[in-house]
């Protein structure tokens, strides 16, 4: 039974309410965040590929600059992942194992009508496609290479009609590869899938599965050259933020994945999913339900293990629904399963309304700091002090606003009236995209003002020492409120005679000041050498470097030659003189970094940094540079950074 109207209307209505909630709902932190990408396009960022970015870009572009623009696209990538799972569902429930056989059927027994259904009241599905972040495109991307996936497989080996829907599946992987990196698992479960299982071994020995996986690297491309040239920054973040060290008992960090889970799916829907999949899984399961299990399992296996080291976010998991969802709408349903399945579908549409009534009205009194929802508000109440603070800055040739912390930046450059610049200092907080744009220090002049935005305060006076400015004051307080409560608090300093560079207060180790004065006498007396050496590694190697004294014009081979030799006894003299190497900063191609080392294995630096040019750091490098800026000197130390 197949009623084509009920799952589209069911489609529309979800995105309907999901247009309704993006247009009550400030944008969150992390919303503003993505917003601040889509004004800088680049292939990649510090935490994600671009997809995100070019998503609220487009949107923007089209509503302009408000909640329901930067939301807009994460709407359709709902829309577009419900169709695609309907359809899938309509696929698989094509089959003579799956169709229903009762009498009685009735709207129910429609297996694209329940995925739309499913899409409607899961939490999940439905307010998942509202927010504005990474999660949009990478689900969509991933219904449409399973809805391709199941087409290839379905058609006949060798076939024009299978190498096509791989290729489609290649398009479309590539596109959840450039929405987040942990698309990985999904080829990784199409491959153990083809592995495990006689009928799809055979599929190993067509092209199809082969061009899909250069077509996705082809489309992620762009991202792999962006993060070779920004030291692989990307994954080393995702790395380290996914497995890197451990927080609490592994036994509540799995009870919290799987907590989050029946949370974000519904309880019932979510055991009747896993029944779902381990059905599939059975050797009698048609060769694409079986695929389709081995994808879901493979993911949920996966942040089972990573939950062994950190702590999984419950949303991380949930492309593996996305796989289960029409294996769930293809189950052959008797009377108590059908009944299950409305039970389910009952309680997941009241937690929707209940989350969406709280998100409007607030009819459930929650403390702010319990509160998610709490999170999007109040910024505006920020945005208005900062305003008023600004207009009573006087003397000053030009005037800056920074925060701390990028939530706060982002989202003061989204609610400030003419969407200004705004820096995120970073020195309180973890690593992030700002790092890697021009900083405060790197724009200003002396005579320049700044609007600091810190915590109120010892910890934000601590921030603002930290900057090194001349002087400072705090010149505003702003209150945050959500429904007449504090939900945060801020102060707002007037600071000028911003330096070049913050000053970083560390006490330093007997041998690392040892280490740092005998590292600037030898700077020092050779600063005509290292300057010889910076201007080859900022204006080189290219072929103009080389002056060209013979007759006959050099070949560009022959100048890359002479350039090698060059830098070659260049180096030859570094390690003479006691140096160790010469690289360029990968992110400022105009910073020189020259190194020595310690006797306590600490970096001793000689920097070339002109424009807020700074060096790149590892994850708990200690780094002592002696910097040289625009013929001013400094000395100083970086503390051990870590990157959480």
């Amino acid at each position: 039974m197949r009623t084509t109207k009920h799952a589209i209307a069911l489609v529309f209505i979800a995105t309907i309410v999901r247009i309704a909630l993006a247009s009550a709902i400030p944008l969150f932190p992390d919303e503003t965040y993505y917003w601040e990408w889509s004004r800088h396009l680049a292939a990649g960022y510090f935490d994600h590929p671009p997809a995100i970015a070019l998503l609220i870009r487009a949107g923007t572009t089209i509503l302009g600059t408000n909640a329901l623009g930067v939301r807009i696209g994460a709407i359709l990538a709902g829309a577009i992942a419900s169709l695609a799972i309907v359809v899938t569902s309509w696929r698989l429930g094509a089959d003579p194992i799956v169709t229903n056989d009762i009498r009685d059927a009735n709207v129910l027994d429609d297996p694209g009508t329940r995925a739309a259904l499913l899409m409607l009241v899961i939490p999940a599905a439905l307010v998942g496609f509202v927010i504005a972040t990474p999660d949009a495109p990478l689900l969509a991307s991933i219904a449409l290479t399973l809805a391709a996936l199941e087409r290839a497989v379905a058609s006949p080996r060798r076939s024009s009609a299978s190498l096509g829907w791989w290729c489609a599946a290649g398009v479309t992987l590539g596109i959840a590869f450039c929405s987040k990196y942990t698309s990985v698992l999904i080829p990784a479960g199409v491959f153990i899938a083809l592995l495990s299982r006689r009928d799809l071994r055979a599929r190993l020995a067509e092209p199809g599965p082969y061009i899909a996986t250069l077509i996705a690297f082809l489309v992620l491309a762009p991202n792999l050259i962006w993060n070779a040239h920004h030291d692989w920054i990307s994954f080393a973040f995702q790395l380290h933020h996914g497995l890197g060290q451990t927080h609490g008992s592994v036994v509540g960090r799995e009870l919290s994945l799987i907590g989050g889970q029946l949370g974000l799916i519904s309880p019932i829907i979510a055991v009747m999913a896993a029944i779902a999949v381990a059905r599939a899984l059975s050797g009698i399961s048609d060769a694409r339900r079986y695929m389709f299990a081995v994808v879901a399992t493979t993911i949920v296996i996966f942040f089972a293990i990573s939950a062994f080291r950190r702590p999984v976010e419950p949303n991380w998991p949930i492309p593996a629904l996305v796989a289960a969802l029409p294996l769930l709408a293809t189950l052959r349903f008797g009377t108590r399963a059908r009944a299950w399945l409305i039970g389910g579908s009952v309680l997941g549409a009241v937690c929707v309304l209940i989350v969406g009534v709280q998100v409007t009205v607030g009819i459930i009194h929650i403390s702010a700091r319990r509160d998610p929802i709490s999170k999007a508000y109040g910024w505006t109440d920020l945005a208005h002090t900062v305003e008023r603070a600004e207009a009573t800055a006087r003397s000053c040739s030009a005037i800056w606003i920074a925060a701390d912390r990028y939530q706060d930046a982002s989202e003061l450059a989204f609610n400030l009236p003419d969407k200004p610049r705004v820096f995120a200092l970073n020195l309180g907080g973890r690593a992030n995209q700002y790092d890697l744009w021009p900083s405060l220090y790197s724009v200003s002049s002396p005579t320049d003002c700044a609007l600091v935005i810190v915590d109120e305060g010892a910890a934000g006076q601590s921030v603002v020492q930290r900057i090194g400015v001349g002087s400072s004051s705090i010149i505003g307080d702003a209150v945050m409120m959500w429904r007449g409560s504090p939900v945060g608090r801020r102060a707002i300093w007037l600071v000028r005679g911003i330096p070049s560079a913050p000053v970083v207060e560390v006490t330093l180790s007997p041998a690392a000041t040892i280490a740092l004065s005998a590292a600037t006498a030898g700077f020092s007396s050779h600063v005509a050498l290292l300057d010889s050496i910076v201007d080859i590694y900022r204006l080189g190697p290219v072929p103009d470097v080389v002056t060209v004294t013979t007759g006959a014009p050099l070949s560009n081979a022959d100048r890359r030659t002479a350039i090698t030799a060059r830098v070659n006894s260049l180096h030859d003299l570094l390690q003479r003189s006691g140096f160790s190497a010469v690289y360029r900063d990968a992110r400022y191609n105009e910073c020189t970094f020259v190194r020595s080392r310690g006797s306590d294995s600490t970096d001793i630096g000689y920097v070339f940094a002109p424009d807020g040019c700074k060096l790149t750091s590892g994850h708990g490098d200690r780094v002592l540079r002696i910097e040289h800026a625009q013929d001013a000197w400094y000395s100083y130390a970086s503390p051990e950074r870590r990157h959480d």
